[in-house]
């Protein structure tokens, strides 16, 4: 990282024309595609509902097979009808007509329109050569939205890419403008106790984490059960296999992580109480600590006041978060039974340092980490917040 601040350094830039063109190809892509997958036939079934019913004849029916990197299946049938005296045939049987993997489901629909059989369809009064057979809202038009997930990366790209502009041609404000350094310091006057909180809670993070392992298994189980059915129908899959194997692994992981916030769930609580609850630089400050719930299963306690600086920085179309610890102090560390589930301790703060600062790009961020090691079960690893200001008289080094 080298010695000079990661505050200091020059951001990378990239054309905000150019983002907005590229992010236009995966909202214009998936706007076609979601059109003809799936806007496109839910109006057609929309608009179906009101078609007049008819009798028809079954001529023929099959599961017709289209052959690429895997086997897919669509109902082939043809029925013949009458309107106002004239006779008309169509081979719509519903407004999915793209091929999809599942010969089963598609058999079953087969036998039951064997050629001869008398059925009902329904037909555009207003166009009596458009009929279908099912006007039934199926399964497989989920997959028809699909495409959206690159119209909303699109459409987040483009916002994305105006708003970054916008805040560059403006001079980077404070977070809290009534502060000088940009950090709003607690309710509580500088010399009265703070309870802390901890910055994300175990809850927040398990729920957080399983709607990422949801979406993300959910997409990736589509394709998954499209390879296993092409290969139970003696289909090549070997490439498809190998494409979605990473896909996978990733799902795995995610399923993992899930699990293991699921226990921490059940984790003892830390309740910290600072004070005061504003430190300065150069300071001094007492911390104590409480500990609710599993706190016998705790085998060490470690706490850690630690400064951080953090900066954002634009590098071709994604955006990067540089972190560098400036400083890492030692508050407990413990491994006493007496001394887990409550104690307290002095907190010293480094004289030739930064305060808290916080604006739009840049921060310096206090925290104290608190680490919990539990044997044979998921450590607790919470982090809560704090603010340092500059001492009377002087400033930062």
């Amino acid at each position: 990282m080298g010695d000079k601040p990661i505050s200091s350094r020059r951001p990378a830039t990239a054309s905000t024309g150019c983002l907005v063109l590229f992010f236009s190809v995966f909202a214009l892509a998936g706007g076609a595609g979601a059109w003809f997958t799936a806007v496109k036939p839910g109006l057609s079934l929309l608009a179906s509902q009101t078609w007049r019913e008819t009798p028809c004849v079954i001529l023929s029916s099959q599961v017709a097979e289209s052959s690429g990197e895997g086997t897919t299946y669509k109902v082939d049938v043809l029925y013949a009808y009458s309107v106002d005296g004239r006779a008309y045939q169509s081979k719509r049987y519903g407004f999915d007509d793209w091929s999809s993997s599942g010969r089963e489901g598609k058999q079953e629909i087969v036998n039951t329109l064997p050629p001869g059989t008398r059925t009902t369809c329904w037909v555009d009064p207003a166009d009596p050569s458009r009929a279908v057979l099912s006007r039934s809202l199926r399964l497989v038009y989920l997959i028809g939205l699909f495409p959206l997930v690159f119209v909303l990366i699109g459409v987040g790209g483009i916002a994305w890419a105006l708003r970054s502009s916008s805040r560059r041609a403006q001079p980077t404000p404070l977070a809290d403008p009534s502060s000088p350094f940009g950090v709003a310091t607690p309710v509580a006057a500088d010399s009265a106790a703070v309870d802390l909180r901890p910055t994300a809670t175990p809850l927040g993070q398990f729920v957080g984490v399983t709607i990422v392992t949801l979406f993300w298994n959910g997409i990736v189980s589509v394709f998954v059960a499209q390879a296993f059915r092409s290969s139970r129908s003696g289909s090549p899959v070997g490439c498809m296999t190998a494409f979605l194997t990473p896909f996978v692994l990733i799902g795995l992981a995610l399923v993992i992580a899930t699990a293991r916030q699921l226990l921490i769930l059940f984790n003892p609580r830390v309740h910290l109480t600072l004070s005061p609850g504003v430190l300065t630089t150069g300071g001094m400050a007492y911390l104590q600590w409480r500990l609710t719930g599993r706190g016998g299963g705790v085998r060490r306690l470690r706490i850690v006041l630690e400064g951080r600086e953090e900066a954002q920085y634009r590098r071709g179309t994604d955006t990067y978060t540089d972190r560098n610890v400036f400083a890492r102090v030692t508050v407990a560390d413990t491994t006493q039974p007496f001394e887990i589930p409550a104690g307290n301790a002095r907190l010293d703060v480094p004289a030739e340092t930064m305060p808290s600062f916080a604006a739009t790009h840049n921060k310096i961020i206090w925290s104290l980490k608190v680490t919990g090691e539990i044997a044979g079960w998921p450590d607790s690893d919470d982090e809560y917040q704090v603010v340092v200001s500059a001492a009377a008289g002087g400033g930062a080094a």
